[in-house]
Parts: C-alpha cells; sequence; structure tokens
C-alpha cells in the first residue's frame, strides 16, 4: 500500500480553522452536534481555506432536512452521519446528490454486514469506536469487511499509533480519520503534533 495516498481526514475543528487548513489535510470535519463539546455552532462561518481541503459536517441522527438545509448553507462537500441514521436517510440524501461518509461504531460483536443496504448510497464508511471518545477497537475486525465502499480508519489515533498503522493492510482502506488524541482542548488543535504525524504517516 501506497501510505503517500492515503487521505488525512482531520476532524472536530473549532478553533484555527485556516491554521490548520495550512496543514494540508484532506478532509477537515466539523461537528454539528450541540451535545458535542467540539459543536461548531449553527451559526459557524467557514471562512476561505488554503488548499481547499474538502469540507465535511458532522451530524449525529439530525432531521435529513436539517443536514440537507446545513449542507447547502456552508457549502460543504461530504456529510459524515455519525449516529444510527438508516439507509433511508442516506437515500433521501443521495437523491438530493449529497455525498455521504456513514460512520459506524465497531466493537467484536459488530457484523460487517450491517453496512450492506448502505452500501448504494455512501462514498465511504467511517469504522470507529465511539466518536470523540479516545478508544480504539481492534483493527484486526476489519478483516471481515470484504464490501467494495472505501473506508477511513478511525478510533482514538494518536502519534504513537504510526508504527501499528504501518502493520495494518486492508484493500479498501482510504484514508485516517483523527481527532481527540490531536487536541489540546476539545475542538483547539495541537498544530505541532499534526504536523508531525501527518509528515510521517506520508514518509511510511
Amino acid at each position: 500500500m501506497n501510505y503517500k495516498n492515503l487521505k488525512i481526514k482531520i476532524c472536530g475543528i473549532k478553533y484555527d480553522v485556516k491554521e490548520i487548513s495550512e496543514l494540508n489535510p484532506d478532509f477537515i470535519g466539523f461537528i454539528f452536534y450541540s451535545k458535542s463539546p467540539r459543536f461548531v455552532g449553527y451559526n459557524f462561518f467557514i471562512p476561505l481555506l488554503k488548499n481547499k481541503p474538502i469540507k465535511t459536517g458532522i451530524f449525529v441522527n439530525e432531521n435529513p432536512k436539517n443536514i440537507f438545509k446545513i449542507y447547502i448553507e456552508k457549502k460543504l462537500d461530504y456529510v459524515q452521519l455519525h449516529g444510527n441514521e438508516s439507509p433511508y436517510v442516506c437515500e433521501f440524501l443521495f437523491k438530493k446528490k449529497v455525498k455521504i461518509i456513514k460512520s459506524f461504531k465497531v466493537n467484536d460483536l459488530f457484523s460487517m454486514k450491517k453496512t450492506l443496504n448502505y452500501v448504494p448510497f455512501c462514498s465511504y464508511f467511517l469504522f470507529d469506536n465511539n466518536g470523540g471518545s479516545g478508544k480504539k477497537f481492534r483493527w484486526e475486525k476489519l478483516q471481515e469487511y470484504n464490501f467494495t465502499t472505501p473506508f477511513f480508519l478511525s478510533g482514538g489515533i494518536g502519534i504513537k499509533d504510526l508504527k501499528k498503522i504501518k502493520k495494518f493492510y486492508h484493500s479498501k482502506i482510504f484514508g485516517i480519520d483523527i481527532n481527540s488524541k490531536f487536541e489540546l482542548y476539545p475542538g483547539k488543535k495541537n498544530k505541532q503534533m499534526l504536523k508531525e504525524f501527518m509528515k510521517k504517516i506520508r514518509e511510511i
């Protein structure tokens, strides 16, 4: 696997948006979920960003009509559905030409077959433990995934995981999603740590 092509998604950004975009991540994620400490607020204005990262709005069990409204208003490129959204919600958004990343909470009992009904509507999946918790799941579980939709690996990934990432292989891995392990406090990222991680992972 050529890790130089592995996409980096930095999620949970609330402060210093322009500065983080200068690090040249492929995706930037903004959380539109009021119960999250990283909630940007519905009046949040996304500034013009250097290097034009892909802007992703993250939602948790939000009304799909509201998701579409925010998607248009904020000029988002993708929405990430991080709750228990059904395939019907994905279908509704897909028919409105919204690009979708669907997140799944993975543990040892999770069946990869649960992703199957989402395949027609989602550009990418994201496999996580529990969003924002900073906890990992067993990555070996992903060897059970054999569908065509590429995925982001997420869940408590930090700079100490570089060796583990290097050893991990799956033909459908598309990117790495990072959040809480690169924070000074919720929504405030450690720019130097992010810079070091991104440099090293692209050197793998």
